[in-house]
């Protein structure tokens, strides 16, 4: 069972990528993350004179922003959704994911996939919601309370 704070930043990320998906085809890394006082906001990241980064650079932005936001104790939870190629349980090949990486401050990290499948009309078939432990990398300096 995921911390509340977790699925109330999933509820926010989630919802927000599978709508840049549908609209766009595609979506740039977006972020999302809980101030201490339990207020959420959305997070975007932008390279100057870049306008198509590669999402690695915009994870690395965002995850540093984080880190920072976190070690100065202004954050309870932080999350990243992106794009992703993974394998789901019960299946033998990877296939397009929606991502969020969900961190909380007490030290519950995971990832959440929601693979997709776009069909040949151009619309979007979504599976089951499934989970997976990460390492944690926007508290992870943190002493744990």
């Amino acid at each position: 069972m995921a911390h509340p704070d977790l699925n109330e930043l999933l509820n926010a990320l989630l919802p927000m990528a599978e709508r840049l998906l549908k609209k766009q085809g595609e979506f740039y890394p977006i972020g999302a993350i809980m101030l201490s006082d339990g207020e959420i906001r959305h997070v975007g990241a932008k390279i100057e004179g870049d306008d198509h980064p590669p999402s690695q650079s915009l994870i690395d932005l965002l995850t540093e922003t984080f880190q920072k936001e976190a070690t100065k104790g202004n954050l309870r939870a932080a999350g990243i959704s992106y794009d992703a190629l993974t394998v789901p349980p019960g299946k033998h090949q990877k296939q397009d994911a929606i991502c969020c990486s969900l961190e909380h401050c007490f030290g519950e990290v995971v990832d959440v996939f929601k693979p997709y499948v776009r069909t040949e009309d151009g619309t979007f078939q979504f599976g089951d919601i499934f989970a997976a432990k990460r390492t944690s990398q926007f508290f992870g300096q943190l002493p744990r309370g």
